[in-house]
């Protein structure tokens, strides 16, 4: 890499790598989204065992049982997709 490039050479070479760290991390997330509640379930799973006898998680807003899980997933997916 000891060629010099102009300014636009960088932006389409950023843009090409991009690209493919975007794709990568879909690609995984829609690979990974059909296994987000047992995902949940493996993370959440130590947690549950610690919390004492009778008690359980809540979900403080409405949306949360659906998009926690998803979250998860898309956050797995990122850590998966570095190389």
């Amino acid at each position: 890499m000891s060629e010099k490039l102009s300014i636009l050479s960088h932006l389409n070479e950023l843009k090409a790598v991009l690209l493919k760290a975007i794709t990568s991390v879909l690609l995984l997330f829609l690979t990974l989204v059909y296994f987000a509640g047992d995902i949940y379930e493996f993370v959440s799973a130590p947690l549950i065992e610690t919390l004492p006898n009778g008690a359980s998680m809540i979900a403080t807003q409405v949306v949360s049982p659906f998009f926690t899980p998803l979250k998860l997933t898309l956050y797995v997916s990122v850590f998966l997709a570095v190389p």
